[in-house]
């Protein structure tokens, strides 16, 4: 039947107990591997060797799982204001893409198994009116998803030097200092000899300060009396101050071209630029 769910065997036996309790834990994983869990019971419950952190403000009542495809609707912020995830981790984009699985235990019995209510991921992680706010979605929504590829003039590749890539970006990062901030998005670097649009496209990454290791992609870059000017697609979640070093990146516009002049790498290029236009292959013949 649908929507049927199999319990285990010693966990259906407490569900048919009078008055029988349940925990709802939700068990929240970072793509780097950190884990974070976290309880609607009155103390702290250890599942599977993993601490749940009790917190009043994850509310089973709140919890709703949409079926069919689309994205479901998970109360988390309570798990998102608890003082274990900080909000430069928030900032830094270090919860997005978490896994996110809510289930049910026996807090009398954590031993006697568990029902998996929802299972999904962190979409797009916002902050507003002073809080982050977090989009649950559910696995179902990937069915919605585009499965394989299109044909197309650019290059379908996911990130310059990836895996279908191949090219090496050792020679295309330069490490270089900060010598002036314009404003949140615009900043300028020092000693820089690379023409305008060699980093467009790219990436900036600190090498120290606040932003360590964080990345931002660049939207323009203009060489301007010997300095790199950087105008990023959206600002660095820290105050960046002049002298701090970064790694500016070389960026790709995936076409043809470029991958052939720039990066002399046509050999894993993965597009079709010979392909006709969709107007060329409408176009009628001559009579």
């Amino acid at each position: 039947m649908s929507g049927t769910r199999l319990l285990p065997d010693q966990f259906a036996e407490i569900v048919l107990q009078p008055g029988f309790y349940m925990a709802v834990c939700v068990l929240i994983e970072r793509l780097d591997g950190v884990q974070h869990g976290f309880t609607s019971f009155n103390r702290d419950l250890t599942v599977d060797e993993i601490l749940y952190e009790s917190t009043s403000s994850l509310d089973s009542s709140a919890i709703q799982h949409e079926l069919g495809v689309g994205v479901g609707n998970l109360d988390v912020m309570g798990v998102i204001t608890s003082s274990s995830i900080t909000e430069d981790a928030l900032l830094a984009g270090l919860y997005d893409g978490a896994t996110v699985t809510l289930f049910m235990v026996n807090p009398k019995n954590v031993f006697a198994g568990s029902l998996v209510m929802v299972t999904g991921y962190f979409g797009e992680i916002t902050h507003r009116d002073g809080r982050f706010v977090a989009e649950f979605r559910s696995l179902s929504q990937r069915l919605s998803q585009q499965i394989g590829e299109l044909t197309s003039p650019l290059c379908r590749v996911k990130a310059l030097g990836d895996e279908r890539c191949k090219i090496d970006l050792g020679p295309f990062q330069f490490n270089r200092d900060v010598t002036a901030v314009v404003d949140d998005y615009t900043i300028r670097f020092g000693s820089d000899s690379a023409a305008s649009g060699h980093y467009t496209y790219g990436r900036v990454v600190f090498n120290e300060g606040p932003n360590v290791n964080i990345a931002r992609e660049v939207k323009r870059h203009t060489l301007d009396s010997g300095d790199a000017l950087i105008v990023l697609q959206e600002p660095f979640p820290f105050t960046v101050s002049v002298g701090e070093e970064a790694m500016l990146e070389a960026g790709c516009d995936r076409a043809f071209l470029t991958c052939r002049d720039k990066f002399a790498n046509t050999d894993n290029f993965r597009g079709e630029p010979h392909v006709p236009e969709h107007r060329m292959l409408l176009r009628r013949g001559r009579r």
